[in-house]
């Protein structure tokens, strides 16, 4: 994987080793975005860089994550799921649908974490999916 193209700042590498630590690894480092998967329970998120670059981390998880997962990430202090939907081009391990436009894109549900240590607990409670 070429990481010269889109390096990662100091913090987002930061995100990615908590991720390590919880079995996820690095797939692709995008522009925009940074896809990490996780091999033992299929599991793919999507990082958000913008917000990075501003210190907030929200995290984009699959749009069609069982409802008992949603209300389990809910459950966690730190951690909360936005009611919107988060569309974009790049999330290409995501369903697609018609947004507004007339080609169908990408979504995502969006989850914002108060914390480094919010985060590695979303990261647990959707290995363990």
């Amino acid at each position: 994987m070429n990481l010269n193209r889109y390096s990662l700042t100091e913090l987002e590498q930061r995100f990615v080793n908590v991720a390590a630590d919880r079995g996820y690894e690095l797939a692709k480092p995008l522009v925009k975005i940074c896809e990490l998967s996780h091999p033992a329970g299929s599991v793919t998120i999507y990082l958000d860089r913008e917000r990075s670059l501003r210190r907030a981390i929200r995290v984009k998880i699959h749009p069609e994550t069982p409802v008992e997962t949603l209300e389990a990430i809910e459950a966690i202090q730190g951690l909360s799921i936005s009611p919107d939907l988060y569309h974009h081009d790049n999330m290409s391990r995501f369903p697609r649908r018609l947004n507004g436009g007339k080609e169908k894109i990408h979504f995502a549900r969006v989850v914002v974490c108060a914390d480094i240590t919010a985060f590695g607990r979303l990261l647990q409670t959707l290995a363990a999916e």
